[in-house]
């Protein structure tokens, strides 16, 4: 047990260290980026006034000319005017500053739209891991609606389920409460060596002929026999003894669908499919005529 505990410890520590990595170099290549563009930034000014030096230097120049030149003849003054005009305007035109800097712009208004996805994906990762890491007990009832009277008889508090002639139908009922996302285990004990299956169902679009228009994760029991079925998988279960009470956990975040023996803690099934990912499932039974279950 305590070698348990020290793997599993181990590997929190681990999962969190490459996680605390990823960011750190999600952060690094952000402030990068963000560096590159003060650079540019200052480039394009030290650039830009350089020109602008130039052009006041050209045009300090161009008066020098004009004022050493303004004593002479009209016609040679206009003639030389003209020329020296003439000589400027071929220079290189001073690029606009706004032009110098819209470049610039675009790269800050993309890092400052990642942050905002950054503040997003964090609540949500945040919340997701909240809700994930507490492992939440639910107190399941079943919905009457969902089965047939003449094959199931329900108890007044939802908790107690009998299989009584299901020969023209199929008896099995769901359970009220919906999971898309967290961690959740509640327990069914099964009193009877008729078959019964727990597990969980898609949520139907109406509760007319449910077995049929669901997928169903369950695992089924008769006597000494166990058999985990899915949409995917079926599979005959080894076990050391009959069990009477059965704990189902759901991890809705990696897809994953439990089975234990909750007196013993021994695991059962497992089913790890990507498709429970994202929907809507409900808690799931079926009882043959005779067997029970009682849900805690």
């Amino acid at each position: 047990m305590l070698d348990l505990i020290e793997k599993v410890k181990k590997n929190v520590v681990a999962e969190f260290r490459e996680l605390q990595l990823w960011l750190e170099g999600q952060e690094k290549l952000l402030l990068t980026k963000m560096e590159e563009i003060e650079k540019d930034i200052m480039a394009r000014k030290e650039k830009g006034l350089a020109k602008h030096m130039e052009e006041v230097r050209s045009l300090d120049h161009l008066i020098q000319e004009i004022e050493e030149k303004h004593q002479q003849p009209a016609s040679k003054l206009l003639q030389d005017i003209g020329s020296i005009l003439k000589k400027f305007q071929a220079k290189e035109t001073y690029e606009n500053p706004v032009d110098l800097l819209l470049k610039p712009k675009w790269t800050i208004w993309d890092c400052s739209d990642i942050i905002l996805l950054l503040k997003i994906a964090m609540k949500t990762f945040r919340d997701t891991l909240e809700s994930g890491l507490q492992l939440q007990e639910v107190n399941v009832t079943v919905d009457p609606d969902t089965a047939d009277p003449d094959s199931l008889k329900i108890s007044e508090d939802r908790k107690s389920i009998t299989g009584l002639n299901g020969f023209f139908s199929y008896p099995s009922v769901l359970g009220c409460q919906m999971f898309s996302s967290g961690r959740h285990f509640w327990d069914v004990t099964v009193d009877s060596t008729r078959r019964w299956d727990v597990g969980v169902t898609s949520k139907p679009v109406n509760f007319k002929n449910v077995h049929a228009q669901t997928r169903q994760w369950r695992i089924s029991g008769w006597y000494m026999r166990c058999t985990a079925f899915s949409p995917s998988e079926c599979s005959e279960l080894v076990l050391t003894e009959r069990p009477t009470r059965i704990r189902i956990s759901l991890n809705c975040e990696e897809g994953k669908l439990s089975f234990f023996d909750a007196k013993t803690a021994a695991l059962l099934h497992t089913f790890s499919d990507a498709s429970l990912v994202g929907k809507t499932l409900l808690s799931y039974f079926y009882l043959e005529q005779g067997a029970c279950m009682t849900l805690p």
